[in-house]
């Protein structure tokens, strides 16, 4: 499923959509020691940078329950189809603000809320593609 919208409606849309969100499997991008990071399956497509955001989570090992933990919401910047471990950048933020910081000023807020981008929700079986 695709729904095109500005990247400023992606969010609300998204929360809106949270229901039929969670049967999309989540992908691990990457395992470190101590820390795992967990990325959406969905994702928001901006065609203009060729360029993917997923929401993501940042998890730490728990000696106690020997097992990794949720600690933070991220959001990840990848290239699109770009394999799930290597991201370009995460942050604790949402989508504009994390895309805003990684661009370092390049685009202002409004420019960057005004892109076009589509909202990429695999169908069951479907492979992670943009197109």
């Amino acid at each position: 499923m695709k729904i095109k919208c500005r990247l400023v409606e992606a969010e609300q849309i998204i929360s809106e959509m949270e229901e039929r969100l969670i049967d999309v499997a989540d992908d691990i991008a990457e395992t470190e020691e101590d820390t795992q990071l967990i990325v959406s399956g969905w994702w928001v497509f901006l065609p203009q940078l060729n360029l993917q955001l997923h929401e993501g989570i940042l998890c730490n090992w728990d000696e106690e329950e020997q097992m990794f933990m949720p600690d933070v919401a991220v959001t990840v910047v990848y290239e699109a189809d770009a394999d799930r471990t290597e991201y370009i950048y995460f942050e604790q933020d949402g989508m504009t603000a994390t895309f805003y910081n990684w661009l370092n000023g390049r685009l202002s807020i409004s420019q960057i809320e005004a892109l076009k981008c589509e909202i990429i929700v695999p169908e069951d079986g479907e492979e992670h593609k943009t197109e």
